[in-house]
């Protein structure tokens, strides 16, 4: 049995348990010393010092004096704020280096403004062969979405290709639809939910949603040097911001190429955090190779800082382009509840065949519909299994969630991961058209915290505008989470409802440490600050327990450790 073995044994017998117990009485590498260190989701969580032999705690509690021995490095805290390295749960950082470089819109409340911003765009952009880039407000057009006639009157001749704003769908002009071979006789993937918008005589309009528009927009891009550069400095980004591992949840059929890019920065020693890969599952075709093809990108890619471990199905659509699945019909398109990618028994089938497997399941689910059929095949396969399955099975987004479905997570073993920089406040008309009172209460993650289930927290950013406006960086998303309102409105601004959603900052912590790395099934390495665990850890600027609720985005780490070594920033001088 090797020491990593060993440690991560003691890890859950001592660690994890919130004792205080040593590996070993021998002196440590380094000592921290006078620190407000808060070690995580345990049963003891608040230490002022720790010691650390090689890539590993072997000391949390308040006197690491024994530790000390002549070569050991000692660091006096002065009294900052240390916490366990950040997890992003879920994000896309390939998608954000495929979009870097992409025109961009200027904002825009109505049509009128938006195709002023069309023509800008078009005008400022005369060498580029294609224009693709964003945003657009689904709300400014009707439920049938944005025409090509639009952007064919600025652009006849080069293909344009704009997402929208939550970049589920995307609205193209004549001349990219016949390059991307989109016709009248072009099947949907599913209808309802992943379609090439026609209108009237059969011709696409020029709107493309879901994993439909995933397909569409894959005869446009690829991973270039500069897009692999790219994802090189993104990374970097979330080393300096304190996120030491993430799951990229997916690039929707440009999987093995991101992760093929990942794996040359991981062998050229150059790879900034750890990678868990997620294969996308987007098209119901795939699903018969899905498991297979997941593990083949593992064998081929998995190392010791980057693992291909888990699925990710894309099993509804969102409430913006109505194709999110929910219980009744959207009313402002009578007969229409959204759709599914797949059925119930689909989905229970999965999970047997990833559990033979020991992969990971991470689903997209936005409409209530959707995360019932979700709990309910989860209890198939509870049944199938005559146990709770063993691999981590993860819902995302939850934005409506029936009130019986709440208490079914912690009973099934289900993690529940959300998104708190999206819960800003702002005009939820459109929210408001589409499910009525509904939109009142979205995105609630206290009643699954108040029940003791997992909750995990992520940023998934999706291109790189969000990266350069920081909505990546975690200690924005703890902010947003605790106030329910965006960065920089105050304490009068608007707030996304209800109140009593509000979170606690430790439970916002937990939910990017130690609840995140359960949910990548690494509990026994990282994610707390306890004997036996990997040493990763952030030295704050700041305490972000106890400052202003409208200044914690100003949370920086001033040093950040991975495996017992400082990677980005610096420690004050050792005694």
């Amino acid at each position: 049995m090797g020491h990593k073995t060993v440690f991560g044994l003691l890890a859950l017998i001592f660690g994890l348990a919130g004792c205080e117990r040593p590996i070993a009485t021998r002196a440590a590498d380094t000592v921290f010393v006078n620190g407000n260190i808060y070690a995580g989701n345990i049963k003891n969580p608040w230490v002022s010092a720790l010691a650390i032999s090689e890539d590993r705690f072997v000391y949390a509690g308040d006197d690491a004096s024994d530790y000390i021995g002549p070569e050991t490095a000692v660091y006096d805290l002065d009294g900052k704020t240390v916490i366990p390295g950040i997890i992003d749960a879920h994000s896309h950082p390939g998608m954000v280096a495929l979009t870097a470089g992409q025109v961009l819109l200027d904002d825009a409340t109505t049509k009128e403004e938006l195709m002023s911003a069309v023509a800008k765009m078009v005008a400022d952009n005369p060498d580029r062969e294609i224009l693709m880039g964003g945003f657009w407000s689904n709300d400014l057009f009707d439920v049938t979405g944005p025409r090509k006639e639009d952007l064919d009157r600025i652009e006849p001749d080069r293909p344009v290709i704009l997402y929208d704003g939550w970049a589920h769908t995307v609205w193209a002009n004549s001349a990219a639809l016949k390059q991307a071979g989109i016709t009248r006789d072009t099947e949907d993937i599913v209808p309802g939910f992943s379609f090439y918008q026609k209108g009237e005589d059969g011709e696409p309009t020029g709107w493309v949603t879901e994993s439909a528009a995933s397909v569409f927009v894959n005869n446009f891009q690829t991973v270039t040097p500069k897009v692999e550069k790219t994802l090189l400095d993104y990374l970097d980004y979330y080393r300096s911001v304190g996120v030491t591992t993430v799951l990229d949840a997916g690039n929707f059929g440009l999987d093995r190429e991101v992760y093929a890019a990942v794996s040359r920065l991981d062998k050229e020693g150059k790879l900034p955090i750890r990678y868990h890969g997620a294969y996308t599952l987007f098209q119901p075709n795939d699903l018969p190779a899905a498991v297979e093809t997941l593990r083949q990108l593992g064998d081929e890619f998995n190392s010791e800082n980057v693992r291909i471990d888990t699925l990710k199905i894309f099993f509804d659509g969102v409430i913006e382009t109505r194709t999110a699945a929910l219980s009744s019909d959207y009313l402002d398109t009578p007969g229409n509840k959204g759709d599914a990618l797949l059925s119930r028994e689909q989905v229970h089938g999965l999970i047997l065949d990833l559990e033979a497997e020991g992969l990971n399941l991470h689903i997209h689910s936005v409409g209530d519909r959707a995360t019932t059929t979700l709990l309910d095949a989860i209890q198939d396969a509870h049944d199938s299994l005559s146990r709770p399955p063993a691999i981590r099975i993860t819902i995302c987004h939850l934005e409506i969630v029936k009130e019986t479905d709440f208490a079914r997570f912690r009973k099934l073993g289900v993690i529940a991961n959300f998104t708190p920089h999206w819960a800003v406040g702002g005009d939820s008309s459109w929210y408001t058209q589409g499910v009525g009172d509904a939109a009142l209460s979205m995105q609630r993650s206290q009643p699954l915290i108040s029940d003791g289930a997992v909750v995990t927290f992520s940023s998934d950013i999706t291109d790189a505008y969000e990266w350069e406006t920081d909505r990546a960086n975690p200690f924005l998303g703890i902010q947003v989470g605790h106030n329910r309102q965006d960065v920089g409105v105050g304490a009068n601004g608007d707030f996304l409802s209800p109140m009593s959603e509000r979170l606690q900052r430790d439970d916002l912590v937990n939910g990017y440490t130690t609840n995140a790395a359960y949910q990548l099934g690494r509990s026994d390495e990282f994610g707390t600050i306890a004997v036996g665990q990997r040493a990763d850890l952030l030295v704050l600027n700041q305490d972000l327990f106890e400052v202003d609720r409208y200044d914690i985005h100003k949370t920086k780490p001033v040093a950040v450790m991975v495996d017992g070594v400082v990677v980005s920033g610096t420690l004050p001088a050792a005694e």
